[in-house]
């Protein structure tokens, strides 16, 4: 890749591309390009929550309501928020991107290898949860189809006095001409699950993308490092000059690079932390919805039991992904530390040996992904939050057997 156009033609950010180009969050193109995206992506995923709400609030709701009305009005609600966050901040997205096109042009082949194989694998990430996002949002649109063939009887989706039995994948409320639009309003829910399944592998690619790069150029920093000094030996000079200190150069470089990937990993930091906040809060509430539903409809059949599974392995997901990249750039940030250990420091001057101490004093600040500044996500914190979650359906689970 020897240039910017091939940077993002190539097969490592196609399917980057091709998602936030849908989505309408693609920095690149001109202002017009992405209205045209953006907006009718941004209806599908956020319109829909009118028709939810209307139900919700519209006459008496029981208790199956609110399981099964809650998570899906926070799927709503989030996946609009995440695509206007975005899209607001597209400036700190493009800001990123350029980033990694100077990053390319700088490396020389052996730390471009280092660098595919990690955008490779980032690619492949998204790739596998691309599949799996779509295959959830398609077992999503079959299951009225489920319903239909599961069910004897019918049961209306709407709680208006309508002629014709139908189930749509949510519960909403159109009002009294539901039967005159009925084939508008299931391209209107279809079209939303689509929308939601596109913008959730959008963002989350590119945070995926992003994360990968920074934990490349961290392995880049830390590979250099290592080999400083490997072509030393007892009678190096302490004291070297300057202009033929060629390990004083490479360590300097890499100083240069390790600022620079930590002010990378920062600005990915504050374009997702407020995303973050949103994402845990809510996917910690509907995930518990979503697993006492489940709890609920262990004695039931399997037509019960379809939908909230399928939301609660979405949302798990989701929340994982989260968490496990976040991992990655929090032990890659303490790479270079443990390249400096490693490399043949003893076999190089005194002023390369100060700037060891300063590339190894940085490294004892993580760069961290943090929920709103008040969470650090790492696997442990994920352990954490799904612990909470999964006592808290058990505990409702203990207490409905109680109260039976």
């Amino acid at each position: 890749m020897t240039d910017t156009k091939h940077i993002w033609h190539s097969r490592y950010y196609m399917i980057l591309r091709f998602y936030l180009s849908l989505s309408g969050i693609w920095p690149y193109h001109n202002l017009r390009n992405q209205c045209i995206r953006f907006v009718p992506m941004l209806t599908f995923c956020s319109g829909i929550l009118i028709p939810q709400l209307f139900y919700f609030f519209n006459g008496p709701i029981s208790l199956d309501d609110i399981f099964e009305c809650v998570p899906q009005i926070f799927i709503s609600s989030v996946m609009g928020f995440k695509l206007s966050y975005i899209m607001f901040n597209i400036d700190k997205v493009k800001i990123c991107l350029n980033m990694i096109e100077k990053d390319w042009l700088s490396l020389n082949e052996a730390e471009k290898a280092i660098l595919v194989r990690h955008t490779e694998y980032g690619r492949y990430i998204t790739t596998v949860y691309a599949v799996f996002m779509h295959t959830l949002a398609c077992l999503f649109l079959l299951k009225p189809i489920m319903l239909t063939v599961l069910s004897e009887d019918t049961v209306n989706v709407t709680k208006s006095s309508i002629t014709t039995a139908s189930k749509l994948p949510f519960r909403v409320e159109y009002g009294k001409r539901f039967d005159q639009y009925l084939y508008p309003i299931t391209i209107h829910c279809y079209g939303a699950i689509f929308a939601h399944s596109f913008v959730i592998i959008a963002t989350d690619a590119l945070y995926s993308s992003l994360i990968q790069h920074a934990c490349g150029m961290f392995s880049i920093v830390g590979y250099v490092l290592e080999n400083v000094g490997k072509n030393g030996d007892v009678n190096f000079d302490l004291n070297l000059k300057k202009i033929k200190d060629d390990n004083y150069m490479k360590v300097l470089d890499c100083l240069r690079r390790h600022l620079h990937v930590i002010e990378f990993a920062e600005l990915i930091e504050s374009l997702y932390t407020k995303i973050f906040l949103v994402n845990v809060n809510i996917n910690m509430i509907g995930g518990s919805l979503a697993g006492i539903q489940i709890l609920m409809s262990l004695e039931g059949s399997a037509k019960d039991i379809a939908g909230p599974v399928t939301i609660y392995i979405a949302q798990l997901l989701h929340l994982f992904l989260h968490f496990w990249q976040a991992q990655f750039l929090l032990d890659y940030s303490a790479l270079p530390y443990e390249s400096v250990c490693r490399a043949n420091w003893y076999y190089t001057s005194k002023r390369c040996r100060k700037l060891f101490l300063l590339i190894m004093n940085r490294t004892t600040l993580p760069c961290t992904m943090t929920a709103g500044k008040l969470m650090t996500l790492s696997i442990e914190n994920f352990g954490v939050v799904n612990k909470t979650v999964i006592i808290f359906n058990f505990f409702y689970r203990y207490n409905h057997c109680l109260l039976r």
